[in-house]
């Protein structure tokens, strides 16, 4: 698999030369640049799209088992959301962000302690219903992430309106209500494609390990974060703060990764064998 390291450190490499382009157009507002930083990412992202596949099927297996393997279809779909995004919105400083998280994921991937193993213990009872609870959660991690990128810009343009500050950095992101909506409704969507996800993940934990599911460190964590976050609802419910609110999200969505990237290492959940 030394060709497959080869192959990462490349598309690290084209990310890294699309941040360093497209830094410079946010700087110098280059249009050229502008063009160039996209097409490295895209290059960049279709490459991902390919290892991706190529890794699946040498595995014969989706190669999302492993929290390893989470991060690298993770950082996937964040480049691909970018991408959409971007070519929605022309939002260059959204588009930075997205490519920076996207290539922070993959560098943790490419240098983490990865090995390939075409069957691992969970592949003994891997079923459609275990691959639809990881694909789920994975897909919620991606809302709260563009939920909280429009936090991030909901404070950057709350704070712009509040000292009247209107400069290139306040044109060149979403309107305030824009990324208060974003905000709100990619959380709603996350938090609820979560919950069908955990409700599937312990269908499975209770026919393989019994209530003893219940007592898992990675469920545990999982819990706490949906009530973490429903409780950020009922405060924009009662307080109707949405400058506190976009704090708060960014807060949870931090304890969220912790929880996904440290705790899970504490977990067995998804790695039972007969």
């Amino acid at each position: 698999m030394d060709m497959m390291f080869r192959s990462h450190e490349f598309i690290l490499l084209l990310y890294f030369l699309g941040l360093s382009v497209l830094s410079y157009d946010l700087f110098f507002r280059n249009r050229l640049a502008r063009k160039v930083s996209f097409y490295l990412v895209v290059t960049a992202a279709v490459l991902q799209v390919v290892t991706l596949v190529y890794i699946g099927v040498a595995l014969g297996r989706i190669p999302i088992q492993t929290t390893f393997e989470g991060i690298y279809v993770f950082s996937t779909l964040i480049i691909i959301t970018g991408l959409i995004h971007y070519r929605w919105s022309d939002s260059e400083i959204a588009f930075a962000l997205y490519v920076f998280c996207a290539f922070v994921l993959f560098s943790i991937y490419t240098f983490g302690p990865v090995s390939y193993n075409r069957v691992t213990e969970v592949s003994a009872i891997m079923n459609e219903l275990l691959i639809i609870h990881i694909a789920l959660a994975l897909i919620a991690y991606v809302l709260y992430f563009i939920s909280v990128l429009h936090a991030v810009i909901y404070i950057i343009q709350y704070d712009n309106l509040k000292k009247k500050r209107f400069n290139r950095l306040f044109f060149s992101l979403f309107s305030i209500e824009t990324a208060n909506k974003t905000m709100v409704r990619t959380l709603i969507l996350g938090v609820l494609s979560m919950l069908i996800s955990i409700f599937l993940g312990i269908q499975w934990g209770l026919y393989i390990y019994g209530v003893e599911i219940f007592k898992d460190f990675k469920v545990l964590g999982t819990l706490f974060v949906i009530l973490l976050y429903a409780g950020l609802f009922v405060y924009l419910k009662t307080k109707r703060s949405t400058y506190r609110f976009a704090w708060f999200n960014i807060i949870i969505f931090i304890i969220c990764m912790l929880n996904y990237l440290f705790i899970t290492q504490l977990s067995s959940f998804h790695f039972w064998s007969y």
